[in-house]
Order: C-alpha cells, then sequence, then structure tokens
C-alpha cells in the first residue's frame, strides 16, 4: 500500500468514526505532513481524494474541514423559519469577542442548567457583498465540548451549533424592529437611532430543550426578509 493511500484511509476513517466530527477543522496540510511524516505532495493527494469525494472542504485562507451534516440552507429552507432574501455562502467572518462565563439567573433558566455552569458567549461580523450581520452566539460549555471559535470562519452557525452533543430540530424565532445604539450603529456602518432588524435565535433539540441562542442584527434599510409559512 502506498503511502498516500494509508493516508487517505486513515483520515477517512477518522471521519467516517467522528474523530474529525462534521464541521471542524482539520490539521493543515502542513501539520499533517509533519503528523505522517510524508512530502506536502503526498498529503495534498490525500487531501484532494478527499475534496473529490465531497468528505473534506477546503476554502482558500481558512484551511480544511470535515464537511458539515447540516447546512445553512438546509434550515432556512424550514417552514416558519424567517429569513433574508439575500444568502449567501460565503460570508466573510470576523470575530469580535469570545470568554467564558457562568451562566447567571437568565441563561440558567433558558438552557435549564445551574447559575454557575459556564457557558461560552462569542460575537462576530458576517460580511456577505453589501450586506453586514452582528451576530452573538450562547452556547454552554457542557453541551460543546472541544469548540473552538476558529470553526466559524468555515462554517455558519447553523452548522456549528450542530456539532456539539445535542443536534438541531427546530428553531424558536422573535423578530424586532429596534434603534441602532452607539455600538451597533458603528458595527453595521449606520446611525444611532437608525432602525434595525434584531432577530433572537433558540436552537430546539428533539427533546424541545433550548442548545443555543443567537442574537442577529441587520440594518433595516438595506436588508429584506421573507417569512414562509
Amino acid at each position: 500500500m502506498t503511502k498516500f493511500q494509508e493516508i487517505y484511509d486513515d483520515l477517512k476513517k477518522k471521519i467516517d468514526d467522528k474523530f474529525y466530527k462534521p464541521g471542524y477543522v482539520l490539521p493543515n496540510e502542513k501539520e499533517l505532513q509533519e503528523i505522517y511524516e510524508v512530502s506536502r505532495t503526498t498529503v495534498r493527494k490525500a487531501i484532494d481524494r478527499l475534496v473529490e469525494e465531497n468528505r473534506v472542504i477546503r476554502r482558500k485562507g481558512s484551511g480544511l474541514f470535515v464537511k458539515p451534516e447540516i447546512s445553512k440552507q438546509n434550515i432556512l429552507d424550514m417552514t416558519g423559519i424567517i429569513k433574508p432574501v439575500h444568502l449567501d455562502e460565503n460570508e466573510k467572518v470576523v470575530i469580535k469577542d469570545t470568554y467564558v462565563r457562568k451562566a447567571g439567573e437568565y441563561y440558567s433558566e433558558i438552557f435549564g442548567i445551574e447559575e454557575n455552569e459556564l457557558v461560552h458567549f462569542v460575537s462576530l461580523v458576517s460580511i456577505a457583498k453589501d450586506n453586514i450581520s452582528y451576530e452573538k452566539l450562547i452556547l454552554p460549555v457542557d453541551y460543546y465540548p472541544g469548540f473552538n471559535t476558529s470553526s466559524l470562519k468555515v462554517t455558519s452557525i447553523i452548522e456549528t451549533i450542530n456539532m456539539g452533543i445535542f443536534k438541531i430540530k427546530d428553531i424558536y424565532q422573535e423578530f424586532q424592529l429596534v434603534e441602532s445604539t452607539k455600538e451597533t450603529s458603528r458595527i453595521l456602518e449606520t446611525n444611532v437611532g437608525n432602525p434595525i432588524f434584531k432577530i433572537t435565535n433558540k436552537f430546539i433539540d428533539d427533546e424541545n430543550k433550548i442548545i443555543a441562542v443567537e442574537y442577529k442584527m441587520q440594518n433595516a434599510l438595506n436588508t429584506t426578509y421573507t417569512i414562509d409559512f
């Protein structure tokens, strides 16, 4: 068996066995070269085959990641979901802030966890053509072992949420039209007091447990939404 075949078989098995989970970032080609002690050409040949088989996705400037099991479009096609008319799978994502803190009374009630349990708080900006979204993501630490914010640069928030222990079954949404604050106006490139859309997404598993919360804000003057029923 050739070295290329050995690397391909090993990576394929690790993907199938969920050692490398759907949506997760893989070691880059240089790191794989060091792991398997082979040339870059040999590693690239194995990766190219996995890409051709749609097991691995390669994104320029972002790296390699395992093909997600769920896509943004799959979720947004669900009945009753509020969605932007413009949907771009090639958004540029900039992580603004990330930290871990105790859930506190509010989020402990939402997630059904203790107040002293830890929760990830992540804020990011997504840019697609002329459309900017300011998003905040809240994830219980125990629901997302091994969570790494780098995954948000190559997968959508929906895909990232589906990488946890629990899987998305449905989304509860709240749609509001609010005034832009100093913070949101700076990020969304609008004026303080201008209208912005604020959507709160609560992601639900098959036991009706809330597994993640997302807040999404966009300039109402240049964003159009549709609601399917």
